[in-house]
């Protein structure tokens, strides 16, 4: 049981920083002038990476094919990009949600989402179901 709370207080803290990642890479796209669903997709390919790497090393501790799991991580992850894309649209477009606001509302979604696949699906090692 404590290696699951620890788990979780390590996944928090690295979704907090992949988080980070995102949200500059969109607000600095948007400052630009990248229309909000470029922005979005272009801030999700780097925290992509940078959530693979800190979940496969930090988070889960996984020893396993990299490619393999980066593979899975990558699909699975597209999956909650194109979840977050069509809840942007339906907020911003259809609510006039402000882009920023509407980013942020979303990432609850995709944080509880992308946690449960990870733990689930990609990163079960013996010893870590």
């Amino acid at each position: 049981m404590k290696r699951n709370w620890t788990e979780l207080i390590r996944y928090l803290f690295t979704g907090g920083a992949t988080t980070v990642v995102n949200y500059v890479i969109y607000a600095v796209l948007l400052c630009i002038g990248v229309h909000y669903l470029i922005a979005n997709s272009l801030a999700w390919c780097g925290a992509v990476v940078f959530a693979f790497w800190a979940n496969r090393q930090f988070v889960f501790q996984s020893r396993g094919n990299w490619k393999k799991e980066f593979a899975a991580f990558t699909a699975a992850r597209l999956a909650t990009l194109a979840a977050e894309n069509v809840l942007l649209v339906l907020l911003i477009q259809g609510c006039g949600m402000a882009e920023f606001v509407a980013k942020i509302l979303v990432s609850v979604v995709t944080v509880v989402l992308n946690y449960v696949v990870c733990k689930v699906g990609i990163f079960r090692e013996a010893g870590h179901e």
